[in-house]
């Protein structure tokens, strides 16, 4: 077979994809999760679950900071993702091994217990973390956890434990990201499953006066059938499968082991190729 260059593509064929990540589990979360419902967009919410149906107030914050009651929980994040942020928002990397191992197994048991589905993802509290934060995470079954790192590049993680967000909603360079993002060549190599990744606090909404800011950049994203509008979850699950690929000597075959379907571009085509399924490059027709 001749020289060719195999590269992944997003669920459906798709050459990008765009996901949100917010902490803390606070009441301005109805209002935002009205905006992505209105925009068509999926996020990802990092809770604690320790701290339902809370007031607390910091003076650094000007505006409510209380939490969603934990009977909202399941119908409120329920079309989105809940992830963990540990039980009460410690700094994991101060704290004994001892105790971090609690605050993440308890909130991802009691997530979990709300929700009734899996918890896979988490954010660090305050962004800090160690070596053996990651040993706790990869004990826990955490597959994937956010930093508070702005990249301002649209790469994958090579560490999904350590996995750095494009920037936070309120960085002066968020729209200008937005429009290289939209602008990216899918067929630059170097270009492979970008991922426009913007992570905050809705909170901060209120606190700055800025909800017309997110509205905008929603506005701008939304509604382009080659992004992916995805839960982080999603994108590293489907990351995962890309990655298990299985090709043989000669790269005329590749086959799925995961339960995940998976689309590439091959040969100028796209292959679709499902859960357990192997196909054969020699006599490839496409889909």
């Amino acid at each position: 077979m001749p020289l060719r260059r195999d590269t992944p593509l997003f669920p459906q064929g798709k050459t990008k994809a765009f996901t949100l990540s917010y902490d803390d589990g606070v009441v301005q979360d109805r209002h935002f999760i009205e905006l992505l419902k209105k925009y068509g967009l999926q996020a990802t919410f990092n809770l604690n679950s320790g701290r339902f149906d809370s007031e607390e107030h910091y003076s650094h914050i000007r505006v409510n900071h209380s939490r969603v009651s934990k009977s909202e929980v399941k119908e409120l994040y329920g079309p989105f993702e809940v992830s963990g942020h540990t039980t009460s928002h410690p700094d994991l990397a101060r704290i004994p091994m001892g105790a971090a191992a609690w605050e993440v197994c308890e909130d991802k048991k009691v997530l979990e217990d709300i929700t009734g589905k899996l918890v896979s993802g988490f954010a660090y509290p305050f962004g800090t973390w160690n070596p053996e934060t990651l040993k706790v995470l990869e004990a826990a079954g955490i597959r994937y956890a956010r930093t508070v790192k702005s990249t301002h590049n649209f790469r994958l993680p090579e560490n999904f434990l350590l996995w750095d967000p494009c920037c936070h909603h309120d960085d002066p360079q968020l729209m200008e990201l937005a429009d290289k993002f939209l602008a990216l060549d899918p067929n630059s190599e170097k270009n492979v499953l970008p991922v426009f990744y913007v992570w905050g606090h809705t909170y901060e909404f209120d606190d700055h006066e800025n909800w017309d800011r997110i509205e905008s950049l929603f506005q701008k994203i939304s509604g382009y059938e080659e992004i992916w509008y995805a839960t982080n979850g999603q994108i590293e699950e489907y990351v995962s499968a890309v990655k298990a690929l299985r090709y043989s000597s000669d790269a005329s075959r590749i086959y799925n082991p995961t339960a995940i379907t998976v689309w590439m571009k091959v040969l100028e085509q796209t292959a679709v190729i499902r859960p357990g399924e192997t196909i054969c490059l020699e006599n490839y027709k496409g889909n």
